[in-house]
């Protein structure tokens, strides 16, 4: 137990004033004398999704001491264990088996500037491309198995690199870098909320923590205080689940999109971090994912099964019968497209996307989607039609168009590319799609090393450093699908990096 005169400056709550007081999570902080701490460690890690896992195991492994995993929830693991486990990587080893030899992280990079929209943050992006491989090779040495063969080229990508898990979920990999941590000596605590920072000027010294906290009640547990030796490394994720904040940032965005985040998805650490003068960047960038479903909630199984309609298939709507939009564009392309799918009272008009069904017999992507009842087996364009009540004409003529691109290997109304697509033929796999908020582009500023950047005097607060969602101003507008594993996983070995670099310098 180490004693230490100090304050507390400022909480989330008071800093925000009446916005907060409405927040799930928020605390108000007042002064406090003498601070008695529970317990210490060198390195703090608050969340652990990818970049939380993969932060506390590469700083375990480079000497800088103990580290301290701080999880709120009830389970390891938060949005990333189930993320749909994409992950992509410049040269993998599948992507040179295919024969993709001309591949960089500098073609990647290029993509997500494009995707960002002059908004994104090239350097940091770069880093995280160069140490794509990296991630690949933790990956693989903390036992995660991949699909075999799989490398496809999914949304705004100009080649085919991503790689899936064996299961398709995050949780593949949230487990293995989580039994590698323990295994090597990482203390993971669960339920345990950060009810305020304590701060030494610019510098953080350790965290006020609300131990056996049961989400969301702010009255259960009991605050304890735990010193920061070296470093606090905030891997919280977004803010997708915190209504109230989604509509304060952007009054634009549609209340009534359900979200693929897993509850906890709050911000309250973010709100905290600002209130002690992290500056915010694009809070208002928040992007939605275009393979939502709304016949099943939460993040779903559609992800999976849309792989297969955006590659192979197509999209229709259901007001005309045609095709609206390039299905293999980036996430805020596809999203804009589908969103205007209206009937005249203004409610949604879902569009349905559909596939061969005898090109994936015994599918698991299919098995499931089709036994949960977000997909249905057709057995004639007829019976779509009536099913999903689209014009049948309309509809006969968009396949009949779409079987000549297929042909042809152009698409000359969306500049679609036909490479992957096939003739479509009944028995059909359909789906109806709409939109979910998925992921905050926006978050706490940082430089390239995850320093978290002090809006006051725009210089990094000492100790403190951000990765993954709860970062802001990577991505820009969009960020492309298979990407968010990447950057959470490689900014973990980054930022491992930079705190021993921050220990010894």
């Amino acid at each position: 137990m180490q004693d230490r005169r100090n304050f507390l400056k400022l909480g989330a709550g008071a800093a925000l004033g009446g916005l907060a007081s409405t927040m799930p999570g928020t605390v108000m902080a007042s002064e406090c004398g003498e601070i008695k701490w529970n317990e210490s460690a060198d390195v703090i890690v608050v969340g652990s999704g990818f970049a939380g896992l993969s932060a506390a195991l590469n700083a375990k492994r480079s000497g800088v001491g103990s580290v301290l995993v701080l999880e709120k929830m009830q389970v390891i693991g938060g949005n990333s264990a189930i993320n749909g486990g994409w992950l992509a990587i410049p040269k993998n080893p599948i992507q040179l088996a295919q024969g993709i030899t001309d591949d960089c992280p500098a073609e990647l990079v290029s993509d997500q500037m494009i995707s960002g929209r002059g908004m994104a943050n090239e350097a940091i992006l770069s880093n995280i491309a160069n140490h794509a491989l990296d991630v690949y090779q933790l990956c693989i040495e903390t036992g995660v198995k991949f699909r075999e063969g799989f490398n496809i080229q999914v949304g705004g990508h100009n080649k085919a690199r991503a790689i899936r898990t064996q299961h398709g979920t995050g949780g593949d990999i949230t487990t293995k870098l989580y039994e590698a941590g323990v295994k090597e000596g990482i203390d993971y605590r669960l339920q345990h909320y950060i009810e305020d920072f304590i701060m030494d000027g610019q510098e953080i010294i350790g965290l006020k923590v609300r131990q056996n906290y049961r989400f969301p009640d702010l009255t259960t547990g009991k605050s304890i205080f735990i010193k920061a030796n070296k470093a606090v490394v905030l891997a919280n994720g977004g803010f997708a689940r915190n209504m109230e904040l989604r509509a304060a940032v952007d009054p634009s965005l549609d209340p009534t999109l359900d979200g693929t985040n897993a509850l906890g998805a709050t911000g309250e650490v973010m709100l905290t971090a600002m209130a002690h003068g992290a500056l915010p960047v694009h809070l208002n960038l928040i992007q939605t994912g275009h393979w939502g479903s709304p016949d099943e909630g939460g993040f779903g199984w559609s992800v999976a099964l849309l792989s297969i309609s955006w590659h192979e298939g197509m999209a229709v709507s259901v007001l005309n019968g045609k095709r609206f939009m390039n299905e293999r564009a980036d996430r805020k392309t596809c999203s804009e497209a589908i969103m205007k799918n209206r009937y005249q009272d203004g409610s949604p008009a879902y569009p349905i996307v559909f596939f061969n069904h005898d090109d994936h017999i015994g599918d698991d992507r299919v098995v499931r989607a089709l036994r949960d009842k977000m997909a249905w087996k057709v057995d004639s364009l007829e019976q779509m039609a009536k099913q999903f009540k689209v014009p049948l004409q309309s509809l006969k003529d968009s396949v009949k168009q779409h079987n000549q691109h297929v042909q042809q290997r152009q698409d000359p109304l969306f500049d679609r590319k036909m490479d992957t697509a096939v003739e479509l033929k009944p028995p059909f796999v359909v789906s109806r799609v709409w939109p979910k908020v998925h992921y905050c582009m926006g978050g706490l500023k940082t430089d390239i090393g995850a320093r978290v950047i002090d809006g006051r005097s725009m210089k990094p607060i000492k100790k403190l450093y951000a990765i993954g969602e709860v970062s802001g101003g990577v991505h820009g507008e969009a960020r492309l699908s298979s990407t968010s594993c990447l950057e959470c996983v490689a900014m973990g070995i980054v930022v491992s990096e930079t705190i021993k670099s921050d220990v010894q310098g």
